[in-house]
């Protein structure tokens, strides 16, 4: 297996980070809380996810929590690895909400997530089914670090190898076998354990029979109680279901007595279909349906009159015209009246006042005119006497008085004439104009008559008066079926009321009948309940006296020896199994797997200590605890009693041999070490080194210091090799060196 790139969108510090790592030996030299850590998380994350194995829930490793972004953004990661040589890119959401894991085949991209069958936690393992190996598997045999497996009972059937046993073994299986000869293989057997055990059952079986026999009678009274009692429940369900029905008929009496009082009423169009729906019976919905295609018909009927009386509009609308043609007439002769009778009034005004003022003026002008002449005559005679007297200014002067009134007298004869010519003249122009009006009035009159063809306005009259008679007739007869069929509607509407009430009286005489019923045996059933319900108290009573205690004692004995009895039984089972199942795990633990994985270790041991421990043995009964042969002592010594240098090199020998043992069978895993060798001294790390190099020739191997030691020692060794990357971590991203 390889990994080839990783991308961080966000992991703990790691945010917008990607890696592309060398298929040998990748180095990352950092200080501490450089990320060192939280990249190698992050890349058993990618491949497997953050929920832990072999729980049946959902749950999350504490790495959740730890390595959530610490910035804003989603926790997300995506890896290109490969396997059996083809590649897949693997993108992870590791949100809670909205979980996702999707696998692509690369370069092509072909999303093949659907191949992959979700297991019983709705997850697709695909790491776990292209390698076999569960998470806490992967990281114990890839992950080299001073501390135990973690899944160490998981391990043992993805191994295969030979050794010999181990005296512990031996000693577990006679301790498995004294235990068994303590049970007893036979129950009959008197001095075992299930001996025993089967005598004492059958002792308190017998007890429990003799218990039970005096009990018959509480049984029977426990049977007709139960008896009772259900009787009770199927009385009391009845008696629910008569309450439940009572109700349901005062609803009913409630509806009843709306619908009577709506008999009283005529229905709308949506009264109807209410009625309708509401029927009781068949006989009630006929009614109504008769009743309303009755009224419909009507309907229908007065609809075809009020057609016909439409048809007479033309009739009306002409009446209506006439009529306004008659206003318009009664107008005409109206105005033509008073106009000849102002022009009447202004002739006979004329004629009765001309002679008086004819006598009026011609006296006017007579005296005027006679004074003037008068005046004109004394003034001559003034004149001559003047003359005559011999006084000429003054004589010349009545003369020219005299000759002055006689212009004045004619002057006022002249003026009388014109007046009187100008009076007269006016008079006859103002009758003139009202004698025109008149005739104007007469003329539009008559032309009103030709348009509806009458030959004078008496005839203009009767025409009006039979047309109007012909409409009042008609609309006196549309009057009169009217009223007859309102008339009809009424009295269908009051049969409809009186046959709907016939029906109504018979609908409550069947329900108090039924009501009658139900409270009758309502009654019944009340006194029944009651005489149920003493004899349950009576025999509650009676059971209450029986010794329940003594009884539930020697149940409880019996039931306790029977347990005891079926424990023992699952215990030898239990032992037995355990037995067979040892003894084969030796035999295959013996027969393949511990001398492969122990010369593995063995030599991996004796590399780095140079020879100081060559033989080295790992315990699968002690969750492949390692023990070393010290040789200069000539003494098995335990991985913990040995210094920390050398027990770092122990965990590195065992996993070591268990990852080779299981890359031989199923394909080269990676190796990662993150500060394994922080308690090496200089000699041991620089044999350490040289085995790792070794190993990266084969294994794609992940290094993680936080010193300079590894990088100096590898320098020299990495030059000139395209298989191996020397990285530098940065706070955001990643930078690689290639060498």
């Amino acid at each position: 297996m390889k990994i080839h790139e990783l991308s961080i969108k966000g992991f703990g510090k790691w945010r917008g980070a990607d890696f592309r790592f060398a298929p040998g030996l990748n180095v990352f030299a950092a200080p501490n809380e450089a990320g060192k850590s939280t990249l190698l998380q992050a890349i058993f994350a990618s491949l497997y996810g953050l929920k832990r194995d072999y729980v049946r829930s959902a749950r999350y490793l504490p790495e959740y929590d730890k390595y959530f972004p610490w910035h804003s953004g989603s926790y997300e990661l995506s890896v290109l690895y490969e396997v059996d040589g083809r590649r897949y890119r693997l993108h992870r959401r590791l949100e809670k909400e909205r979980e996702q894991a999707q696998v692509f085949l690369d370069p092509d991209w072909t999303e093949v997530t659907h191949l992959y069958q979700e297991d019983r936690r709705k997850e697709r393992n695909f790491l776990e089914l292209h390698l076999g190996l569960t998470r806490s598997l992967f990281t114990d045999l890839t992950w080299i670090r001073r501390s135990p497996l973690e899944a160490s009972e998981y391990l043992l059937p993805s191994l295969f190898g030979t050794s010999e046993a181990d005296p512990a073994v031996n000693r577990m299986l006679a301790a498995l076998d004294k235990e068994l000869t303590l049970i007893g293989k036979k129950e009959r057997a008197e001095n075992t354990l299930l001996g025993k055990a089967g005598a004492l059952v059958a002792q308190r079986e017998q007890e429990l029979a003799e218990a039970e026999a005096g009990w018959a009678a509480v049984q029977t009274l426990t049977q007709q109680i139960a008896h009772w009692e259900k009787a009770k429940q199927e009385m009391e369900r009845t008696r629910e279901r008569m309450r439940q029905r009572l109700l349901v008929l005062q609803k009913e009496e409630q509806a009843w007595q709306r619908r009577w009082q709506d008999s009283y009423r005529e229905p709308d169009e949506e009264g109807w279909p209410q009625w309708e729906a509401t029927a009781r019976t068949e006989e009630e919905r006929a009614l109504h349906r008769q009743v309303q295609s009755v009224l419909a018909a009507q309907g229908d009927w007065g609809e075809a009159e009020q057609d016909k009386g439409n048809a007479d509009v033309p009739e009306s609308d002409a009446l209506e015209k006439l009529e306004a043609a008659y206003r318009q007439a009664l107008e005409l002769r109206k105005e033509r009246d008073e106009y000849k009778e102002q022009a009447d009034r202004l002739a006979e005004a004329a004629l009765r006042t001309a002679p008086s003022r004819v006598g009026r003026g011609k006296e006017k002008r007579t005296g005027k005119v006679r004074l003037w002449w008068t005046s004109c005559l004394a003034s001559l005679v003034v004149a001559a006497l003047f003359l005559l007297a011999g006084n000429a200014p003054v004589g010349w002067i009545a003369a020219g008085i005299s000759a002055a009134c006689a212009l004045a007298a004619a002057a006022a004869n002249r003026g009388q004439t014109r007046q009187r010519e100008n009076r007269s003249a006016g008079n006859e122009h103002e009758w003139q104009a009202w004698q025109d009006k008149a005739a104007r009035c007469d003329q539009e009159l008559q032309q009103l008559l030709q348009k509806w063809n009458a030959a004078d306005w008496d005839a203009f009259l009767i025409m009006r008066e039979e047309r109007k008679n012909r409409v009042q007739d008609r609309q006196a007869s549309l009057a009169a079926q009217e009223w007859k069929r309102q008339e009809e509607r009424a009295r269908l509407i009051k049969e409809w009321g009186e046959a709907l009430r016939a029906l109504l009286e018979q609908e409550k005489a069947v329900r108090e009948q039924e009501r009658t019923t139900l409270e009758r045996e309502a009654k019944e059933l009340d006194r029944e309940l009651l005489a149920i319900r003493e004899r349950i108290a009576r025999a509650s009573g009676e059971l209450g006296q029986q010794d329940e205690v003594s009884l539930a004692k020697v149940r409880g004995d019996y039931e306790e020896a029977v347990e005891g009895l079926r424990q023992l039984q699952l215990n030898r089972e239990a032992l037995t199994l355990a037995r067979d199942t040892l003894q084969q795990t030796l035999h295959e633990w013996n027969k393949e797997l511990s001398p492969a994985v122990n010369r593995i270790a063995s030599d991996i041991m004796a590399q780095m200590t140079g020879g100081k421990y060559e033989e080295v043995r790992l315990d699968p009964q002690e969750k492949f605890g390692i023990k070393v042969w010290d040789k200069p002592h000539q003494r098995i010594v335990e991985h913990d009693c040995c210094s920390s240098g050398t027990q770092d090199q122990l965990y590195f020998a065992q996993r070591l041999a268990l990852h080779r043992h299981v890359s031989q069978q199923t394909e080269p895993l990676p190796l990662f070490l993150d500060d394994h060798f922080v308690h090496y001294d200089p000699e041991r790390l620089e044999r350490a080194l040289h085995t790792v190099m070794r190993l990266a020739e084969e294994y794609q191997i992940f290094l993680f210091t936080c010193t300079d030691r590894e990088s100096k020692l590898l320098q020299p060794l990495l030059q000139g090799s395209d298989r191996h990357c020397l990285h530098s971590l940065r706070e955001t991203a990643s930078s690689e060196t290639q060498i």
